[in-house]
């Protein structure tokens, strides 16, 4: 059926959870940018709610109602119809059931309101997803998977929803219990179900011309669907899905196009998006998806730094080998100011490397005895009225021999924190550039004893890290083992506000946790504050250690593929986690 009247009225139903109950502000922006157009909204809430959240809801909402998070999306949505009744939803033109999963509108709503508005059909969604074949869950019941409308954002017209049929449906079938019943006994058989029954459908983003390319457009393709087909929407999981199903599909491109599109033509506030996703993502896939990785020329800057916004704090551990350092110790500009803490004769010995920009900036804090800790405390003080401070440290390398291998770990973090002058110009630019990046670390080393210790001795240390965090009170978001990106070496950039905060939480905490537990913990520390971390590469170490990671691949895939087979990254971690071998080869 069409719409051929000039007043369409609507009604919305629209579902939402968080785990934390806290509704943040892209919430409200859905629901702002669904009023022009719809004349009820109901609110469902699946779970608890917080006062204020609540209260958000309510008055961006014209009804609200908080039950207990059973049945998901679906049984909240199943709620909504039976707490309306028939009886008053036939007193509209369209249904809308959606729910919290997505950012927008990036475009208004009035847009696709109105195209739709012309299309003869009894249901709707902004877009699909593609078929699949065969059954990727094994329990769908046409033994493949169905293209279907998504159902984040569904409209039903009276000669869908008031039919027997639907009524049948809608009360007939069981609340899912799990995601994967959601998926499977809802979602993905809901557009062919109907469709066998007579009812025409269609979905606003026309992605016909993906088929075969994408199964699902609106993650790999969603930078050009917001560009070529006016997308009103965004995904939340384009910030923080599994990075393995990017590496099945693409070269791990889509969310760098889209943030990089957004940023240039959007009118959608990102902070919108940081606020919901470093409140409750793990910072290292959000890191991965988001490919917060910069790298930076040695030579060649047009930014020029503002003079007296950033403060070097090096750390002086020990100056047996400080004749390794005197290249970048002596390239500290003149536009940041320098401070070097540590014993009082070290302090000396470090000054002499100075350069006399340096030196004309100069402050020394002197400390009894050398630890980590206490160095940090002491740099948190000193970064007080800059908005940026480095943090680089002169190690003993002498520790653990081989000592090449820390040798190696300090060029490397010294190379990409500090390099040359203009290297520093272009490290401050992506601070400026990145309003919500908060701190910026050398990359995580991957070569010598440091191979095993980022995977096994870092992740190893989970239960220090929570009882830190919980101390500071700075939640792990940590689903699972991801990879550690952590500054290993003790030196980074970070913004001085959140230095100074982690000082603070580190005067008031016990000396149970050491040195590694305390850094591995700071990435979360900065996303508690509402930021995320970067790595920074300059370009005289980037084809290092790119030789290094593609060494490292081959190496491990020669005995991979022999023992279990040549095949997708995924299936090839499966195969070894099941001990599937290949056929032949060795066990």
């Amino acid at each position: 059926m069409k719409l051929e009247k000039e007043h369409v009225r609507r009604c919305a139903i629209f579902l939402f959870f968080d785990t934390e109950g806290i509704v943040d502000d892209y919430v409200i922006k859905i629901l702002d940018g669904l009023r022009p157009r719809v004349e009820h909204i109901l609110t469902i809430c699946n779970g608890y709610v917080n006062a204020e959240g609540r209260q958000k809801l309510k008055d961006a909402s014209d009804d609200f109602y908080c039950r207990a998070n059973l049945g998901l999306d679906v049984g909240g949505y199943r709620e909504g119809l039976f707490y309306l009744g028939f009886k008053k939803l036939a007193e509209f033109d369209e249904l809308i059931m959606l729910n919290y999963t997505f950012f927008g509108p990036v475009y208004p709503f009035e847009e696709m309101f109105d195209a739709m508005k012309e299309r003869d059909v009894d249901f709707w969604g902004i877009t699909k997803h593609h078929r699949v074949d065969p059954d990727p869950f094994g329990v769908i019941p046409y033994g493949y998977l169905p293209e279907h409308i998504q159902s984040f954002f569904l409209v039903l017209r009276p000669s869908l929803f008031l039919s027997y049929q639907y009524k049948d449906f809608i009360f007939n079938m069981k609340n899912p219990q799990t995601y994967t019943e959601s998926i499977v006994g809802y979602e993905t058989i809901f557009t062919k179900y109907f469709s066998d029954e007579g009812f025409r459908w269609d979905v606003y983003v026309n992605t016909e011309e993906y088929e075969g390319y994408s199964y699902c457009p609106n993650t790999f393709y969603i930078k050009e669907l917001l560009e070529e087909k006016r997308c009103p929407i965004i995904k939340r999981r384009s910030f923080f899905t599994d990075y393995m199903d990017f590496l099945l599909n693409t070269c791990g491109e889509p969310s760098v196009k889209l943030l990089d599109f957004m940023r240039e033509h959007c009118d959608y506030d990102e902070n919108l998006i940081w606020d919901n996703i470093l409140r409750l993502e793990n910072h290292s896939e959000v890191h991965q998806d988001m490919h917060f990785n910069y790298a930076l020329p040695v030579w060649g800057s047009a930014y020029t730094p503002e003079h007296g916004r950033s403060v070097i704090c090096i750390l002086v551990e020990s100056v047996r080998r400080i004749r390794w350092y005197h290249r970048y110790l002596k390239q500290i500009p003149d536009w940041t100011d320098c401070c070097v803490i540590g014993k009082k004769e070290l302090c000396q010995e470090a000054v002499r490397y100075l350069g006399a920009s340096a030196l004309s900036h100069l402050k020394i804090v002197e400390l009894e005895t050398f630890s980590y800790r206490q160095a940090l405390i002491a740099a948190s003080e000193c970064a007080a009225g800059y908005q940026m401070s480095g943090i680089l440290l002169l190690a003993d390398v002498e520790k653990t021999p081989p000592y090449s291998n820390e040798v190696s770990h300090q060029y490397a973090d010294w190379e990409n924190m500090l390099g040359t002058e203009e290297y520093l110009a272009n490290l401050s630019e992506v601070f400026e550039k990145n309003p919500r990046l908060g701190m910026l670390i050398p990359p995580v080393p991957d070569y010598g004893a440091w191979f095993a210790k980022m995977e096994d001795g870092w992740m190893g240390r989970y239960s220090q890290l929570c009882a830190l965090l919980e101390q500071w009170k700075v939640k792990a978001n940590h689903r699972k083992a991801s990879e550690p990106l952590v500054p290993a070496g003790g030196s980074f950039w970070i913004r001085s506000r959140f230095l100074i905060q982690i000082g603070e939480w580190l005067r008031n905490t016990g000396e149970d946790f050491d040195t590694e537990t305390v850094l591995l913990a700071m990435p979360f520390a900065v996303q508690g504050l509402g930021a995320y971390t970067g790595v920074a590469y300059s370009d005289r170490y980037l084809p290092v250690m790119i030789t290094n990671q593609d060494y490292r691949m081959r190496a491990n895939n020669q005995v991979v593929f022999k023992k279990y087979g040549p095949n997708y990254l995924k299936v090839c971690t499966q195969n070894i986690r099941n001990g599937i071998f290949q056929e032949g080869g060795s066990q």
